[in-house]
């Protein structure tokens, strides 16, 4: 079957914004800067599966102030497998991660400038500025009385 025939295996993760307004980035040992994000174990939510990939690969419980916003990316991996991730914006009391992960053996809360500096794959870099222009509409709506 042709890779256009397969359905895109899904995954999700999470744009984690500390209270500074810094957002998390994780340096895998291949070399490139990412965001967290992983395979939905089956019979969990997309968010739930965010979650779980932020505390396993970053070490921090978030929260996620606004369930119903969600970015989509996909791509094909190197293995030729196309994926497609649901990404939550999560915000984080703590300012540095607990990397325990082999895999990540880099990370922490950088400024958006230096996020887009770093992040290796162009459709992460669009994936920040939506999430800055939430991360913007989200501290004005915070601010309102």
């Amino acid at each position: 079957m042709a890779q256009t025939e397969k359905q895109a295996i899904p995954g999700a993760g999470g744009v984690v914004f500390n209270h500074k307004g810094e957002v998390l980035l994780l340096g895998r040992a291949s070399g490139h800067w990412v965001f967290p994000k992983g395979h939905i174990d089956p019979g969990e939510s997309k968010l739930e599966a965010a979650l779980r990939e932020v505390e396993e690969e970053a070490g921090l419980h978030v929260t996620c102030p606004e369930k119903d916003f969600i970015l989509t990316t996909s791509y094909v991996n190197d293995r030729q497998e196309a994926r497609i991730i649901y990404w939550f914006a999560f915000l984080s009391e703590v300012d540095k991660p607990r990397l325990r992960e082999a895999l990540f053996p880099e990370g922490g809360f950088f400024t958006p400038e230096q996020v887009l500096e770093n992040l290796s794959f162009a459709e992460d870099r669009r994936l920040l500025t939506a999430m800055l222009k939430w991360w913007q509409e989200y501290q004005a709506r915070a601010v309102q009385p």
